[in-house]
């Protein structure tokens, strides 16, 4: 058999095997799920919002009021002062 006979016998082959494959593999596939960009920026929102929501409880499991955040910034505030001016 020549080198080219042989050459056209094997891509023969391998678009038999792919032939097959589609014809037997393809209907056994699920269909990938329908989703509409709406629901992806649904789903987007969602994950954005669980994660900020334990972000921030990671930091703060009981946050402080109001009154004890600005204390505490005058606090540093202050204290960077007088690291700046001695």
């Amino acid at each position: 058999m020549s080198a080219v006979v042989q050459t056209l016998a094997w891509v023969g082959a391998a678009w038999m095997a792919a032939a097959v494959y589609v014809a037997v593999a393809k209907p056994f596939r699920d269909e990938p799920p329908h989703r509409t960009p709406e629901d992806v920026q649904r789903d987007i929102a969602e994950h954005r919002a669980r994660r900020d929501l334990d972000t921030c409880r990671g930091i703060w499991p009981d946050p402080p009021t109001w009154r004890v955040i600005a204390a505490q910034h005058r606090l540093d505030t202050a204290k960077q002062r007088r690291k700046e001016n001695p």
